[in-house]
């Protein structure tokens, strides 16, 4: 396919408008309301044919209110009994018009998985001869002299047997070799080979090798039959029949009519093929919308298995590492051919192609066809083969994924995919967001638990989460419905606590945008060779406190320059005070290009750290071997113990942390607080006018601390995500390296700070007050005190006298509880003193889930003019919307449940209602009570698939005999038993209302009042 004209125009003016900085008033604007492509995606799982027409409006509908972006769509099987609308058929695809349609009147995305299932590419359509491949081979052993003999085929079986297809024996052969016979191996052979998982370790042993003229390539001499007929000199030789075959691996959990076989991801008509087949009906009848609303095509993470050959593959390695494969052949089956040194070269460059061959011919061939439909790739280029930092090359959104209920255990994969978008440019960094296996999910989640996780994310460079799982739902009445197996955090319409949402989606799509714009900033570059794969070690992310990081290939560091005063520059805005080389146990390897390029950052003023490589890389690298003894001679040679030594005008560290290297150049962290530094998480951006800094305080504590921060010369603002709220931050200190910023965050709480203007003549830099609240209002200081002692910036004092406040204020007495729609008709409770709706007597309401609205009426005297009204309602299971005297004062979804209801209040009789939701789990632990005529897999069979809904209720898709299920739930898995425990539910309290004095503002201060005697000017 070919891209028309006016088709590239619009892409480019596209990237261009993508790739601009934003003016200060845009920020801003984008803050406030956030673009489309700023906003949360929903992974939309149709489950196994249960898909209506109108669970689609229904689901989009749902989506746009919450302040969604769009859905990103895929048909699994995923355990469920099947439903009506089968995969490919005329009504599934009626289906799909219908929802990108429908999209497209909501102002949605819709973006398709690129296949059935969700992993990776491939469907019934695929044939063995366009499946994956591996090279297979037999061995036989044979005395020299003449032969005739007929040469067994190898073993054919699946590698991959689980979900594969019948099919007939599938092989070609590649070639006939003899080789001396030997025992000698070459250490994990297989793997090196591209049949295993990297990272792999060179292997430096000096085995006898076989000479390459003893390497006898008898190809011709085998007939049709597999007969071959020969003469080999004397000796015991070995026989190798190489030929390959089909992995046998399928794509899944696809339904069983988009099952098949694995597209073969190095042959680009294949993948061309494939994409067709898969997609191109889809794109056609989207029509005009394809390229607009349907915009994007998504690979989830990489399960596909291994593949090391192609029926191409002689002639692409000879092309690209510029000598012939065959002759080297035996050293694919672990033989040590000319020596270990040279074994080992080859079996790099065999890697290298594959990996080069996965980038280009699988993501560069689906990049290039979704490129000419306007569409881009969003992919988890992860997983098996798959590195980031090469496949991301051909992905427009790069993504990585994180798991409830900590994202740490991912963080080093998910960095070597954010810093694979910093070298290419991009600044969206998608994820999976929040994947729940069944201890971490089962309805358990809410916003609250989520914030935690996604913030940590977040500070890891992901800026567009999708949530997993945000579930088709067929049928309304049949809640909390269909889930993708047993995983996920249950997203959507059906979600008891969804209504409420919005709040928690416009705090992600805040934080997604600002967290879009500009680039990284990172001290430290760490070289990662290609043998490390998707294997990034863990302390890596724990190694740099109060500092950034980056990863780079090879590849990345030669676009690299340096600038005045020993800066490393990347083309794409990326710049670093320090490069430091792997440090494997076992050593890496370089090409010569890479060591020359080393060489001249550091003579140009570059600072490197870390261990010299063993060897060279490939075989073309190993023809300079005297080159590249001496480049590692010139930079490593004679270093000390503990320091460093000059190199040109660079230097080259040894025996040092980077942190220590770091410290001993003077450059000082970018972030830092008194509180223990591992417990600050962090991310900085920055554009052409603004730096921007996403703060979290990974913490079970609240903090309040002075942040120090690396930005001499410039006011701070504070730009509140939850709140939408931004002002100049009300109280700072100018230090030598930066600026102080006092801030009180929550457990787990974030906020943004932001640097775009030049400090002003003087500010406020301290406060004495035994009370001050700086999180309530952001960009206010708060007091409950008389008065106040302000230090400005200009060493002169000012007292500050405040009016008394009122007392807080207890909402207490009479609570007036309805539960509306409760067993088909309202319930109502009056209560003196707040309880869980468990401690309830009755067991529709102490199985409750969903809203429950509390009302009552309280007091107020009358404020002082300015005073700030904070309504704190004590614990809250799990979110509220909050009404005051008829006015929506928001949403609190998040501890510690405080809200700003100043300008709803007046003194005298206050009118509070509070809608608060819970979640699913205590109405599920009470229908397990009653008897169903359907059957759940009993626990014992398979932990995939135990608690799976073996067969539709017959009401289902029959809205009109929903009275025919007794239960008040319906879902396709069972989590919970009749006595599971309940968990606490409702208003718990205690509600008051605090007042709170704004302290004056610098400006308003230096007008009012007088400087203290014996204070600066």
């Amino acid at each position: 396919m070919s891209v028309s004209p006016w088709m590239a125009v619009g892409l480019a003016a596209m990237l261009l408008a993508s790739c601009r900085p934003l003016a200060a008033n845009e920020l801003e604007a984008g803050f406030a309301s956030p673009p489309r492509e700023a906003r949360p995606l929903g992974w939309w799982h149709w489950i196994n044919g249960n898909v209506t027409i109108e669970g689609i409006d229904a689901d989009l509908a749902a989506a746009k209110a919450a302040g969604m972006g769009g859905v990103q769509m895929f048909d699994v099987e995923m355990y469920a009994p099947e439903g009506p609308v089968r995969y490919g058929s005329e009504q599934w695809f009626a289906h799909v018009r219908h929802a990108i349609r429908q999209a497209a009147a909501l102002g949605l995305e819709f973006h398709a998985m690129n296949t059935p299932g969700w992993s990776a590419s491939g469907g019934p359509w695929v044939t063995p001869e366009r499946s994956m491949k591996r090279l297979v081979w037999s061995e036989t052993n044979v005395s020299g002299g003449d032969l005739s003999l007929p040469l067994p085929r190898p073993d054919l079986a699946p590698a991959y047997p689980e979900r594969t297809v019948p099919m007939e024996p599938y092989f070609v052969d590649v070639a006939v070799v003899a080789v001396p016979e030997t025992a000698e191996r070459i250490a994990e052979f297989e793997a090196k080979a591209g049949w295993g998982s990297r990272p792999v370790t060179r292997d430096t042993r000096v085995l006898p090798g076989i000479p390459p003229d003893r390497v006898i390539v008898l190809s011709g001499r085998m007939d049709a039959a597999g007969r071959l007929t020969a003469s080999l000199p004397p000796g015991e030789w070995t026989i190798l029949r190489f030929g390959y075959t089909t992995t046998g691996k399928t794509n899944h959990p696809a339904v069983p009519e988009g099952h098949g076989l694995e597209i073969d991801k190095l042959d680009p008509e294949a993948v061309a093929f494939q994409f067709e087949r898969s997609l191109g009906r889809m794109i056609r009848e989207a029509g005009p919308l394809a390229g607009s609303t349907f915009d994007g095509i998504l690979f989830d993470s990489f399960e596909g298995g291994f593949q090391n050959w192609t029926a191409a593959m002689p002639h692409a390695f000879a092309r690209r590492k510029g000598y012939a494969l065959l002759p080297w052949l035996p050293v694919l089956a672990g033989r040590v051919v000319g020596s270990v040194e040279k074994s080992e070269a080859v079996l790099w460059d065999f890697r290298q192609v594959i990996e080069e061959m996965f980038a280009e011919h699988y993501f560069g061939t689906m990049h290039r066809l979704a490129a000419s439909h306007g569409m881009k790739i969003y992919s988890e280029s992860q997983g098996g083969p798959i590195t980031p930092m090469s496949a991301n090359r051909h992905v427009d959104v790069p993504m990585n994924e994180f798991w409830m209920p900590d994202v740490a255990p991912r963080a080093a994969k998910i960095r070597m995919t954010t810093s694979a978008a910093t070298f290419l440019g991009r600044r969206m960094v998608a994820a999976e967001a929040f994947t729940s296996r069944p201890e971490h999910g089962r309805y358990r989640n809410t916003p609250a638990s989520l914030k935690r996780v996604g913030d940590h994310a977040f500070a890891l460079g992901l800026n567009r989460f999708a949530l997993h799982s945000f579930t088709h739902q067929p049928v309304t009445a049949a809640a909390p419905g269909f889930a993708l197996g047993r995983y996920g955090a249950h997203f959507g319409r059906l979600n008891t606590w969804w209504p409420y949402a919005g709040a928690w989606i416009d705090y992600l799509s805040r934080s997604q945008f600002l967290l879009q714009q500009g680039h990284r900033v990172a001290d430290v570059c760490f070289l990662v060779d290609e043998d490390l794969g998707y294997a990034l070690p863990d302390v890596v992310e724990t190694s740099l406190p109060g500092y950034d990081l980056e990863v780079a290939y090879p590849a990345d560091v030669l676009a690299m320059s340096v600038r005045d005063g020993g800066v490393l520059e990347h083309p794409e805005g990326a710049s670093f005070r320090l490069l430091v080389t792997p440090e494997m146990s076992k050593g890496w390897v370089a090409g010569i290009a890479t060591l020359r390029k080393l060489a001249q950052l550091v003579e140009a003023g570059a600072t490197l750290a870390g261990s010299h490589p063993l060897a060279p890389a490939g075989l073309g690298d190993l023809e300079h071997r005297e080159e590249f003894d001496r480049l590692v001679g010139a930079l490593w040679g004679g270093l000390p113990a503990r320091g460093f030594k000059a190199v040109g005008a660079g230097k080259v560290y040894a025996g040092l942390t980077p942190l220590e290297i770091l410290r001993a150049e003077g450059v000082g962290p970018d972030l830092r607080w008194e509180a223990p530094m591992e417990q600050l998480r962090f991310i900085h951006r920055r554009t052409s006018d603004a730096d921007i800094y996403f703060v979290f305080n990974d913490s079970d504590r609240p903090r309040e601390a002075r942040l120090e921060v690396r930005q001499p010369g410039r006011l701070p603002e504070i730009w509140d995500p939850a709140r939408g709220a931004r002002a100049d931050a009300p109280m700072f200190a100018s230090t030598a390296s930066g600026v102080t910023v006092p801030v009180q965050l929550e457990p787990w709480e974030s906020t943004f700070l932001v640097f775009r203007k030049p400090l002003p003549p003087r500010w406020i830099s301290d406060a004495g007050a035994a009370s001050l609240n700086l999180a309530d209002r952001p960009g206010t200081l708060l007091t409950q005190d008389r008065s106040v002692q302000l230090h400005l910036s200009d060493r002169s004092r000012r007292d500050v006298r405040l009016p008394v406040l009122p007392a807080p204020v207890p909402v207490e007495g009479a609570w007036e509880i309805e539960f509306p729609k409760l067993g088909g008709s309202a319930r109502f409770r009056r209560v003196e003193e707040l309880a869980s709706w468990t401690e309830d007597p009755d067991p529709a309401v102490r199985h409750h889930s969903g809203t429950a609205i509390y009302r009552t009426r309280f007091d107020l005297p009358r404020q002082p003019a300015g005073a700030v009204a904070i309504l704190d309602l004590g614990r809250v299971a799990d979110i509220a919307r909050v009404m005051v005297n008829g006015h929506d004062a928001g949403i609190a979804w998040n501890p510690p449940f405080r809200l700003d209801v100043t300008r709803y209040l007046h003194p005298g009789a206050n009118r509070l209602e509070i809608h608060v939701a819970n979640r699913w789990i205590n109405r599920l632990i009470g229908d397990e009570a009653v008897a169903v005529d359907v059957e759940y897999q009993k626990k014992g069979t398979s932990p995939f698939t135990d608690g799976r809904l073996l067969t539709l209720p017959a009401w289902i898709y029959r809205p009109e005999a929903r009275h025919e299920w007794p239960r008040s739930s319906f879902t396709t898995w069972k989590h919970y038993e009749a006595d599971s425990p309940l968990v606490p539910s409702g208003l718990l309290g205690p509600v008051r209302i605090e007042w709170w004095q704004p302290v004056p503002k610098a400006d308003e201060v230096l007008k009012r009042l007088p400087a203290i005697a014996g204070s600066g000017s």
